[in-house]
């Protein structure tokens, strides 16, 4: 049975917002009407969202947010809504706050189009997002706003229909630098000894002598992710960098040209899904990305329309106008360096919505809520700690039968310098999927 919705106008942002909670999320199928009398005299379930009651139906009072076409800074009223802070507060409603502007807050990322203090490499920092203010940046609050809907609507409907979603785990893997000392060349590596030796650096000197005889790389993880991923079940997506002379700090991969580079893509392009990730560069010389894409589509001889940001680095709208652009249709970059948790409030995929135009464009973003680096270099976080934090992150997103998606190294599985024992951290996260 479908659901009616009743608002005196449908915009564009109610028409996403209603569409990504209701088919997205709680796969409910429901038609808008502006028509008053219509509305009144249909037998159907049936909600409003307007600023009055038409009679005694299940009332949604709305904010003015999503009537809106323009991007300025609001004033935003804060209740508290049982353990969580939210904002949109209103009154006279089926609920205290507008659950769907709120919604369409975080999903849209408006607040990153308004003017913010940049960190060290011009992102948003998640300090400053609403979430992380409100203390909801590690719960997927859209998902669990949305299952109060439905329980609401099922209190007053019993036989309003809804589809039902799983749990799902999609590991990812960024490749920076496919290999540690392998394909760097003789000067290079005998510098990196050099500077190993002075400082005592044993375990690096025995890598970088054992690599120069042929053995394991220590970066050299593919052999172990292939089989975990083939022990799980789990079908992943690698992310690999082309950045051909690209940013001198900061893109330090590989030649895209060496032989033994692109035979490892392809090797790996047989049994994962293979994206981009475009250059830190690319940021600021747009041509590198469309050069990048090019030249990885050359190696797999596929079309590849996945990417992921390098340190990612997220600049709305031009970020994803970019991608857009070069025929990029998914995007996995929605997460914070410095912070676990839900940069878009949801671990539901979504496509993204362009504020300047309004409107909804075909480019799927797929937010992740867990990044190695986060846990290891910004929280400070042993792998026991680490442990239990992804723990946590995804019994939040089990709770709402949502998608747990990660973002890994390969090297940091290699159980080399500072990734000492993190292999174990993958290990023990594959397996909690399955619990």
């Amino acid at each position: 049975m479908q659901l009616l919705i009743y608002t005196p106008k449908v915009t564009p942002r109610i028409k996403y917002t209603f569409n990504f909670i209701f088919r997205e999320i709680l796969r409910c199928d429901f038609e808008f009407t502006s028509i008053a009398d219509d509305f009144s005299n249909s037998s159907l379930p049936k909600i409003s969202y307007t600023d009055i009651p038409l009679g005694d139906e299940l009332f949604f009072a709305r904010s003015s947010f999503l009537t809106k076409h323009n991007i300025e800074p609001i004033n935003l009223k804060e209740t508290v809504f049982g353990d969580q802070k939210v904002p949109f507060a209103i009154e006279n409603s089926a609920l205290p706050f507008d659950v769907f502007a709120a919604s369409f807050y975080f999903l849209s990322r408006y607040e990153e189009y308004l003017p913010f203090e940049a960190d060290e490499h011009q992102r948003f920092p998640a300090t400053q997002s609403l979430q992380y203010k409100l203390d909801v940046l590690k719960t997927p609050v859209i998902d669990g706003w949305a299952l109060i809907l439905k329980n609401i609507l099922l209190k007053k409907f019993p036989t309003l229909n809804f589809g039902k979603r799983k749990f799902e785990f999609v590991p990812t893997i960024d490749v920076d630098r496919a290999y540690h000392f392998r394909s760097s060349g003789i000067v290079k590596n005998t510098v990196r000894f050099f500077k190993a030796a002075i400082k005592l650096n044993t375990e690096k000197i025995a890598n970088i002598i054992s690599t120069g005889l042929g053995q394991h790389d220590p970066f050299d993880t593919y052999e172990y992710l292939a089989n975990i991923h083939e022990q799980y079940n789990l079908r992943p997506i690698f992310f690999f960098l082309l950045a051909k002379h690209g940013h001198e700090e900061f893109d330090q991969n590989i030649d895209p040209k060496d032989e033994v580079f692109k035979n490892l893509i392809r090797e790996v392009s047989q049994i994962a899904q293979i994206g981009l990730h475009p250059s830190y560069a690319s940021n600021s010389e747009t041509k590198k990305i469309s050069e990048e894409l090019l030249a990885l589509q050359e190696i797999t001889q596929k079309k590849i329309d996945f990417s992921r940001q390098h340190f990612l680095k997220l600049t709305f709208p031009q970020t994803y106008l970019q991608l857009i652009k070069v025929g990029i249709n998914h995007d996995y970059s929605m997460g914070y360096a410095s912070q676990l948790g839900f940069r878009a409030g949801t671990c539901t995929s979504f496509f993204w919505y362009d504020l300047q135009l309004e409107k909804q464009t075909h480019l799927k973003i797929h937010p992740f809520s867990v990044m190695d680096v986060t846990l290891q270099q910004y929280q400070k976080l042993n792998p026991e700690g680490a442990s239990k934090k992804i723990e946590e992150l995804m019994l939040s997103v089990k709770l709402v039968d949502g998608t747990f998606c990660s973002l890994w190294h390969n090297e940091s599985l290699s159980e080399a310098g500072r990734w000492k024992g993190w292999k174990t951290v993958y290990d023990e996260m594959l397996k909690n999927s399955l619990d």
